[in-house]
């Protein structure tokens, strides 16, 4: 072979490792542009679904009025709608695992607009009701869906799995904060409407994500094993007592500071809303501690736990003293937010059981205190006229998740597949 020979041959292998690097890069940029656009959509997504979570709540005076109700019903609101969540956790996460996230998120989506937009059609609480039951069920497929994506982000799954979560307070933050301004402006039935309309933004945004988590092997996967496993169980019970029990009381917060410090309801629901808009923060603060190792998933949750309960507590003490409120609405925050990402990213590493099943199951179980609380809440509230015993009763929830919060690490440690990187 001659030199001349040589020559043509070495820039065309030179040409073919350009390529390849170029091709290389292009790849990893495509990549990155994925995990952002998947980090969006599951932001829009939770704040769709979590402004259901608390936007009746500045309604509840209106609502008794309006429709003839009582305190106790009041609290079936919530109840109704978080039904519907504990029913779809499970199906839609293996539906999940086996079809893909994102068709999951679409179609769950379209459910919960059709339910938010058919409940003010009517005046019949029964029928209110049961689309809250509906919106509920879309909420749930669509939250557990959103996790799944969330956990398959790599080395990026803790910070996603954060910021998914504190989008949840976001929402959750502005269903207190905008409605009572939305009631004003169109009343109870427009409030609800709007925040309906609000989930069509999550199903668009979605059309243009086809590279979300798709469907999984599910030779693995098994509900049976999920429903045997100490550390579902665990975490969900964990779960209960932070997420849950911050639910409860988000559903009555306004209420509260207009009984207990005679503010205006729209001030009232201002100072709730900030409360669970400092969530947003703590949610991926939890994500980035437990993904730079600079506390355990598992002391986490129990630091999150021991906060919830220690905040519900203090708003319990039938004193007038806004430091109080103030440092319990602030321990509810932080408690029952920053040990999100210990929860679902344990629970989507679980061995034998489906990522989607796994976390289906612990939300499942962790719903109790949304179930029974609010309605528990107004019926004791109706009865004393103060929240003294009506909060305090949510104290039995978060006792019993502070205890299986330190029986979750053996349990998860047993279970789990291999140590997230």
């Amino acid at each position: 072979m001659t030199n001349d020979d040589a020559l043509p041959r070495k820039e065309a292998l030179e040409l073919v490792s350009e390529t390849a690097s170029t091709s290389g890069e292009i790849s990893l940029r495509k990549q990155q542009n994925s995990i952002s656009l998947r980090i969006f959509a599951l932001c829009v997504t939770s704040i769709a679904v979590a402004v259901h979570y608390t936007n009746y709540g500045p309604l509840i005076p209106t609502l008794m009025t309006e429709l003839h109700i009582k305190s106790s019903q009041a609290g079936l609101f919530s109840t109704f709608l978080f039904l519907g969540l504990a029913v779809m956790y499970v199906p839609a996460g293996a539906v999940a695992d086996r079809y893909g996230q994102r068709s999951v998120i679409i179609g769950s989506s379209l459910l919960l607009v059709l339910g938010a937009l058919l409940l003010p059609l009517s005046s019949n609480f029964l029928r209110i009701l049961l689309c809250r039951f509906v919106v509920g069920l879309g909420s749930g497929a669509a939250f557990v869906a959103g996790a799944g994506v969330a956990s398959n982000l790599g080395k990026h799954s803790s910070l996603g799995q954060g910021l998914y979560g504190g989008s949840v307070q976001i929402g959750a933050g502005l269903g207190l904060l905008l409605t009572p301004h939305l009631l004003a402006l169109f009343g109870w039935r427009g409030s609800f409407l709007i925040w309906g309309l609000l989930g069509i933004l999550s199903v668009l945004i979605w059309l243009f994500v086809s590279n979300g988590q798709e469907a999984q092997a599910t030779h693995n996967v098994s509900f049976a094993t999920g429903i045997r496993s100490p550390a579902v169980w665990t975490l969900g019970l964990s779960h209960m007592g932070t997420f849950g029990l911050g639910n409860a009381i988000a559903a009555w917060i306004a209420v509260y500071l207009v009984y207990q410090y005679g503010l205006p309801m729209g001030l009232a629901a201002t100072l709730g809303s900030i409360a669970l808009l400092m969530g947003m923060f703590f949610r991926p603060f939890g994500g980035i501690l437990i993904a730079r190792r600079i506390m355990g998933a598992i002391p986490l949750l129990c630091l999150g736990t021991m906060l919830n309960c220690a905040g519900v507590g203090v708003l319990a003490i039938p004193l007038r003293l806004p430091p109080l409120a103030f440092l319990g609405m602030s321990c509810i925050a932080i408690g029952s937010t920053i040990p999100y990402a210990s929860v679902f990213n344990e629970a989507a590493h679980l061995r034998g059981i489906g990522k989607g099943v796994a976390q289906g199951l612990a939300s499942t179980i962790s719903t109790p205190t949304v179930l029974l609380g609010p309605p528990l809440i107004g019926l004791l509230f109706e009865h004393t006229h103060n929240f003294t015993l009506a909060f305090g009763s949510m104290l039995l929830f978060g006792f019993a998740a502070i205890t299986v919060s330190f029986l979750a690490g053996p349990a998860v440690k047993r279970e789990t597949i291999s140590t997230p990187a």
